[in-house]
């Protein structure tokens, strides 16, 4: 299109576009472990009801002074069937008698218990402090912290929903500098909040901030270089994605304190809202907004920065406008949502690659928010989720450039269905082989994070990208938020999550056949080019119109 001719003219590949793609990478690291934090700050650890006996160091002391710990729990706690303490009852009346080996015990159940009415005792030897132990979501109020999940990925859907809009209405930058802002203030709140609901209602702010830092930043840099750039971006950006989560295992294995790992990851987003302060608009979006006399302000700075001063200096008003003058007609400086539900093509694109993006996002966060249920330990299996991601995305890379978008994303589907579907019928003693499918999932998911962004921005046009990719992130993170809900109905039939995870995605890869193939197009800027592009993208075309297409669109 046009404006790819404008920016290889001021340089789409120099210093200017090489800073920008560091900034992403760095705010990928830093962003990444947003969603799965909740892993180690709502980890729970092993507990079982609070024993007097072992916390009142006066009474019954005479008794007491000579007797292990074990066997104080012995004659407090009822064993459960793994031979561990109980974690959600207590003997009412304490047992002296199992301590002499020749009575014999009888069945636990055949005795009195009662809840734990004194609080529980918790395990601190991997975690000192995580909401579980600090508000004591345990027992009646485990599931609490599934809802704290749900309620901290409703944010990204609220954000996507709206933030989108105003980011094609006002810029991408205005709400990418101030969103950074919020992240950093409200997570410094977050991390010293008194109540659970007051903890939840601040993590589902920092969750909208988060995500419109990352939709708005992406897009910003997607729209400053041309297409042959964006398969390098997307991969490096998801391997930083990779790698924060590996380095988040490893970081809440030093900070096992869940305040300061909070504080970890709130305090630098205010170094990010300070260089972003410096930072352009969308030199791609001012002008097919009208924009033309910031456009070209901002056109200067890059070609300046990129070492072509004398372009720089010959940069004028005219010369952007003749080479927009094909979409002169297309450019306006405000759009109507309406323009997206009555066009046939957008409308059929909209709805089957958000029902292809709910599917992948629902079984893939139901790995990613409960690592514990990988078993053993739980920090080393989040660095190997990490870990797994990198060959991954680096296959990826190879995909986005050489192999056509549809068979790619179904084949993503596909596979993390089966991976999921398949650990329902091996035991849980078989912990290798299940999470040797899991992370076989987790890679299937990783790729698929870095084909949809590809796909998505190509699929839209520049004038609706961040509305519409809002509302693929809501699709998004509806399906985390029924997802986490999901991991809750495990109690009631403990394949269920499993199921629904497996079952899916592969079900939507129907939606697959209505979508068009986008492989090496250009971005398209406006409806008009949507239009254009409409005989170009049924998969029975040639090569021939293909080409001509091709031609007319570089202005």
């Amino acid at each position: 299109m046009a404006v790819d001719e404008i920016l290889q003219h001021v340089g789409d590949n120099g210093r200017f576009q090489i800073s920008r793609a560091v900034l992403y990478i760095m705010l990928s690291l830093l962003s990444s472990p947003h969603d799965l934090m909740e892993n180690f700050t709502a980890a729970i650890p092993n507990h079982h009801c609070s024993v007097k006996l072992l916390d009142n160091h006066i009474s019954e002391i005479n008794i007491t002074m000579n007797l292990t710990t074990e066997a104080l729990l012995k004659v407090s706690i009822p064993m459960g069937p793994d031979q561990k303490p109980e974690k959600c009852r207590r003997f009412r009346h304490t047992q002296w008698h199992f301590l002499d080996s020749n009575v014999s015990i009888p069945n636990n159940t055949e005795l009195e218990t009662e809840p734990c009415l004194d609080g529980w005792t918790y395990d601190h030897s991997d975690f000192t402090s995580t909401i579980v132990t600090e508000w004591d979501l345990v027992c009646d109020f485990r599931s609490f912290k599934y809802y704290a999940q749900a309620i901290t990925i409703a944010g990204h859907l609220v954000s996507g929903l709206v933030c989108g809009i105003f980011s094609d209405r006002f810029g991408r930058k205005p709400l990418l500098v101030y969103s950074c802002l919020a992240y950093g203030i409200l997570g410094t709140c977050c991390a010293f909040a008194p109540s659970f609901f007051l903890y939840c209602a601040l993590r589902f702010l920092l969750s909208a901030s988060i995500s419109n830092i990352l939709n708005n930043y992406t897009i910003l840099v997607l729209e400053e270089t041309t297409t042959q750039w964006h398969s390098k971006i997307i991969v490096l950006s998801g391997l930083s994605f990779s790698i924060g989560q590996s380095c988040l295992g490893g970081l809440a294995y030093l900070l096992s304190d869940w305040h300061m790992l909070q504080l970890a990851y709130a305090l630098p987003h205010f170094i990010f809202f300070i260089v972003f302060c410096w930072g352009p608009e969308s030199v791609r979006w001012l002008m097919t907004t009208g924009k033309t006399e910031q456009a070209i302000k901002t056109l200067k700075k890059i070609a300046f920065i990129n070492g072509k001063k004398d372009i720089a200096h010959n940069l004028t008003t005219e010369t952007i406008q003749s080479k927009l003058k094909e979409n002169q007609n297309s450019t306006s400086k405000h759009f109507r949502i309406k323009d997206i539900i009555i066009n046939p093509t957008m409308r059929k694109i909209l709805i089957c690659n958000s029902i292809i993006i709910f599917a992948e996002i629902f079984s893939g966060y139901s790995i990613l928010l409960d690592v514990q249920m990988l078993g053993k330990n739980i920090f080393l299996n989040l660095i190997l989720l990490g870990v797994t991601d990198i060959p991954s995305k680096l296959i990826a890379y190879f995909i986005i450039r050489n192999v056509r978008r549809r068979p790619s994303i179904a084949f993503t589907l596909l596979t993390i269905g089966s991976c999921i579907a398949i650990t329902i019928f091996i035991p849980e003693e078989m912990y290798v082989l299940r999470l040797v499918l899991f992370l076989l999932g987790k890679g299937s998911f990783s790729a698929f994070s870095c084909l949809s962004i590809a796909y998505s921005n190509e699929l839209t046009p520049t004038v609706f990208r961040s509305t519409l990719l809002g509302v693929y992130n809501a699709a998004a993170r509806i399906a985390a938020i029924l997802s986490a809900l999901a991991l809750v109905t495990r109690k009631y039939f403990v394949h269920l999550p499993l199921i629904l995870c497996g079952i899916i995605p592969v079900l939507a890869t129907i939606n697959i056949y209505f979508l068009p193939e986008t492989l090496n197009l250009p971005l398209m800027d406006t409806i008009n080019d949507l239009e254009k592009s409409k005989r170009l993208m049924n998969k029975s075309i040639s090569k021939k119109e293909e080409q001509d297409f091709l031609e007319t669109t570089e202005c």
